[in-house]
């Protein structure tokens, strides 16, 4: 048993029932129990746990070592049973491991000790925007070392311009790792190294990352199959990549030489340049894809706010409207490159 725990007792209150107390001082007798739990039963009528202190500001509280050693099951174990069906369908959340404050009494007809609440243990952090902001650092190292010292890289194309897909995949990706690092350490940091790992991606962050992968795939696949295709221009190669310009403006079309007529084909005269045109599709994808970026980055941040002592628990996910909204940016991008022309789409 942790040296922090106390022995319960029972005790008869004003009514003349018996309820649980502590022999610690009367100001932590009517403190519900910070507990780990052990196990729950299958039908979540019941769960066995380990008393760890009276409260958050009572760590200190020891148990004086001859009456641990006579009441070594009173002081270190409990089963708690279940009556009630809010606290049942609470039960179906907790896992071994996870630490939770439990408020309980003991029912003398039954013999039997009946767990009236339970909340799970949290911890306030302070630390999220610096963890968050550490973990960024720590990718950015690791892309830099990877790349070259060229990140740039990862988001050009083979034309020497920036690519909308490439970089609406990277920029996700980017966000969706470092947010999974900081919150393997902030929980080590907040909670201990006995609550690391157990962070699970839930379904809707699943499927817009999932997007932005066919996304990039997609497009790839689209200007390979048109490229040399008849009635296709040849995509032109850049001068110099530039960010905003590339992400917002199609290629444009390079001068079409004159053709002379050769056997049924007539003639075609010789065409001008077309400079790069500002391109609605490349901008409504890059506009979703950053404010999809900076919602997911506050819900991030708030979710760092507090950190529960849970052996499992979830990144914060993104609402069926962001989600629908990036799904439609991203297929009318696809429809755009699949209908147009390979340099002005």
């Amino acid at each position: 048993m942790s040296a922090d725990t106390t022995v319960p007792e029972k005790k008869p209150d004003s009514a003349g029932t018996s309820s649980t107390a502590l022999t610690q001082p009367a100001a932590a007798m009517t403190r519900p129990w910070h507990v780990s739990v052990d196990s729950v039963s299958s039908d979540q009528l019941s769960l066995d746990v380990t008393a760890l202190y009276p409260s958050a500001s009572d760590k200190t509280t020891t148990i004086p070592g001859a009456v641990c050693a006579t009441q070594e099951i009173t002081c270190k174990k409990l089963h708690l049973i279940v009556q009630d069906s809010v606290v049942k369908d609470q039960l179906k959340q907790l896992h071994q491991g996870d630490h939770i404050q439990v408020v309980y009494s003991t029912d003398t007809t039954k013999n039997a000790t009946v767990l009236k609440a339970l909340t799970v243990d949290s911890v306030s952090s302070t630390a999220g925007v610096w963890v968050m902001l550490g973990s960024v650092i720590i990718g950015l190292l690791l892309c830099c070392c990877l790349s070259g010292f060229k990140p740039q890289q990862l988001i050009i194309g083979q034309d020497n311009r920036y690519s909308n897909s490439k970089f609406q995949m990277a920029l996700w990706f980017f966000v969706l790792i470092t947010s999974y690092i900081a919150a393997l350490w902030i929980r080590v940091w907040a909670a201990g190294t006995d609550f690391i790992g157990g962070v699970n991606i839930p379904n809707n962050l699943l499927l817009l990352s999932g997007m932005s992968v066919l996304t990039y795939g997609g497009a790839k696949a689209i200007t390979s199959t048109k490229s040399g295709a008849p009635g296709q221009t040849s995509k032109t190669t850049a001068d110099k990549p530039r960010f905003l310009f590339d992400l917002t403006h199609d290629d444009g079309v390079p001068t079409q030489p004159a053709q002379a007529a050769t056997g049924n084909q007539p003639a075609v005269a010789a065409q001008p340049a077309i400079p790069p045109q500002f391109d609605f599709g490349d901008f409504q994808m890059l506009i979703v894809t950053l404010v999809a970026v900076a919602t997911y980055v506050v819900l991030i941040l708030n979710f760092f706010g507090t950190v529960s002592y849970t052996k499992v628990t979830s990144l914060p996910d993104v609402d069926t409207t962001l989600l629908a909204a990036f799904g439609l940016g991203q297929g009318a991008y696809l429809t755009k490159k699949a209908v147009g022309n390979v340099g002005t789409s």
